[in-house]
Formats: C-alpha cells, structure tokens, sequence
C-alpha cells in the first residue's frame, strides 16, 4: 500500500472519530450540521459543564440568522443549560432579499416544514449524541418565524417545553392547511411560555391578543408574558427582566 493511501486512510479515521464523539464541557463550538436531505446549515453549541444536563435550542426569526441572539445563549449556559444555536437552511437567500418587508415575503415562499423535518431532526439527532445534554429535559425557544418551527417540531418531537416569542395569527405557515390551535392542544399538559411585546408587529400588531387567545387553546401549563413598549422576537434581550424571567422559567420548568 503506497504511503499517499495510508495517509488517506488515516486522515478519515481521524475525522470519523472526532466526528462521531462528544464535545467536551467548558466552550461554545462551532460547527456544520448535515441535514438528511444533504444541506448544511451552521450551528453553535454551549454544552453544560455537568453531564445529564437541560437543553435549550434557540431558533431565530425570519432572518434565518442565529447572531441576534446575541449574548444571551452565554448568560444561559453559564446557568448550568446546554445551549444550541442555529441558522435555518434559508439564511443566504434572506440576505440578498433587501429590508424586513421584502424578508419576510420571500420567507414565506420557502417550503417551511422542511425546517421542522430536516433542520430540527439534525439538530435534535446532535443533542443526542451529547454527554452534557439529557434529551428527556429540552426546551424549543423560537422567536417570529422560529416560534412557528418551535411549536410543530415540539409535538413531532416531544420535547418537554417551549418558549414561543411573538408567535401570532391561527395559521402556522401561510398555507393555512396547520392551525396554531391544533397544534398546542397535540403539545398536551407540557408547559409552554407566550411571550410578546405591547406593541409587537406580529399579525399587523394583532399578536399580543392572539398571545392571549393561545392561552384559551393550551392544555397544560402555560403562562403569558406581554412587555412593554415596542418589540418583535429575539428584541426581548434587549430587557435585562426578561431575560432573567426566561431564566428562571427554564429552571423552574427543566
């Protein structure tokens, strides 16, 4: 066997190996996640310092951009969560689209069950990989666009809670075909927290009284948190108390 092939081979041992183990506590990494039907999309990881740890899975708004979360991801893992960002498959098509309006239009164009049945799965199939991380003990926090990934990747999924910012209207994708009320009575007595603002734009600014028409719909535990002032998902960690309040809502309810 000629030394250029058993270089080769040894170089794909490598990668397999540090491929297919754990990442050690203590420092956000950054990877590239492989979907099943072959599209990467990028992702951070904050595992836990202690093993058999809760989970907490960030997903963005309609910019499909993982970096508005900012800070706040750090301030969640030093608390004791795993802490999983991601930037949906659609990220680089937003970009080109221009400002908020014309963002939002071409988002809603895009096959967004895809999200839920690819992009989550991977995200959801890493989590399972992790020592740090006890699957049993995961919580979806979407903002905008990622409250509606949130809530139907909570039912096909399971997972033990939401956290679902400036989700509004009764139709979860702009087919109509899935209703926001079907979904949270599946999602059964797991506790959910609505969050949105005053004056939150969602659902030509209807969305702080579709907040409280979801708490109507809700099996199980749930709670309502409208605050003030103007804001429309990810803004809420621009408020030192709402931070602190999703915090303590995590630890009460993972």
């Amino acid at each position: 066997m000629s030394k250029q092939k058993i270089f080769l081979i040894a170089m794909l041992f490598v990668i397999f190996f540090f491929g297919c183990t754990a990442i050690d506590a203590g420092a956000q990494v950054s990877q590239i996640l492989v979907t099943g039907d072959n599209v990467k999309i990028d992702f951070d990881f904050y595992p836990a310092q202690q093993p058999n740890s809760p989970a907490v899975i960030l997903l963005p708004d309609s910019r499909c951009d993982r970096k508005y979360f900012g800070s706040f991801p750090g301030k969640l893992n030093k608390a004791g969560f795993n802490v999983m960002t991601i930037d949906f498959r659609y990220k680089d098509i937003i970009a080109k689209a221009g400002n908020m309006q014309q963002q939002v239009q071409t988002i809603q164009k895009q096959n967004l069950n895809v999200l839920v049945d690819q992009d989550m799965k991977s995200v959801l199939d890493f989590l399972s990989t992790q020592n740090s991380v006890d699957p049993k003990r995961i919580c979806i926090l979407g903002t905008s666009l990622g409250s509606r990934i949130a809530l139907k990747s909570g039912v096909l999924y399971k997972t033990k809670a939401l956290i679902l910012v400036s989700l509004s209207g009764e139709e979860l994708f702009p087919t109509g075909k899935i209703l926001v009320k079907e979904l949270l009575s599946e999602y059964g007595d797991k506790p959910i927290l609505f969050m949105s603002f005053v004056k939150d734009w969602g659902n030509n600014f209807r969305a702080p009284e579709d907040n409280k028409m979801y708490m109507n719909w809700v099996k199980g535990k749930c709670e309502l948190k409208i605050w003030p002032g103007e804001g429309h998902g990810v803004d809420f960690i621009n408020i030192g108390e709402a931070e602190q309040f999703v915090l303590s809502w995590l630890k009460q309810n993972l």
